[in-house]
């Protein structure tokens, strides 16, 4: 982790309005690119109940419920987190994925589950998730590690929903406000000391004759 002395930022202010510049410029452009996606969601009352070969052929992304499929737990593949806070926070492993697969063969749903999950004990379970997405819930690289030539594959985040949607967008919105506020703050400071001081009030006595 980054550390940077506050004594610092206040002897060279401009660190701080980069630093809150920057900030608010990418998380920004982050909220920008889920928005039309969190728009889809956020029109869904409720999760649709579909196949799995209707979920791999979606067209865009979806609130979605499985309830059918063949489940390959010897196919079950762990993503680990790398070494650091977010590991020793939430755990080793960051997401599991299971391929399952349907009537149509060379379709695979990879139903990929947060955290460390017991394949046996959940296959057969129906699932509800939301699939298509790739800035919100991004799956593009669980795509790239089970597209295969001549294979359909799409990916379903189980767990996620509009709401949870709704909820990392509003997070990244106070992280862009709070952006703005840190680059503001040391943008006053950069101010001649002059600059910072209110203009002055003028008496409003009478002026005596001489």
């Amino acid at each position: 982790m980054i550390h940077i002395d506050p004594a610092a930022l206040r002897k060279h202010p401009i660190i701080g309005v980069l630093l809150g510049g920057a900030t608010a410029v990418f998380i920004g452009f982050l909220l920008l690119c889920g928005m039309n996606e969190a728009r889809a969601l956020l029109r869904q009352k409720a999760p649709d109940q579909l196949t799995l070969h209707e979920i791999v052929n979606l067209r865009s992304i979806r609130w979605v419920t499985l309830s059918d499929g063949r489940w390959h737990c010897e196919r079950t593949n762990t993503i680990e987190r790398p070494f650091g806070l977010e590991r020793w926070l939430w755990g080793p492993i960051e997401n599991t994925e299971v391929a399952i697969t349907g009537a149509v063969e060379g379709e695979i749903l990879v139903a990929s589950f947060d955290g460390k999950v017991a394949c046996a004990e959940r296959a057969g379970s129906p699932l509800t998730g939301v699939v298509g997405s790739n800035e919100i819930f991004t799956s593009r690289g669980a795509l790239r590690r089970w597209s295969r030539g001549g294979e359909r594959v799409a990916v379903l985040n189980v767990g996620a929903s509009p709401r949870y949607a709704l909820i990392m967008l509003l997070g990244l919105a106070a992280i862009v406000a709070c952006g703005i506020v840190f680059a503001g703050y040391y943008l006053v400071l950069m101010l001649p000391p002059g600059g910072r001081h209110s203009a002055p009030v003028h008496s409003r006595d009478p002026i005596q004759p001489s």
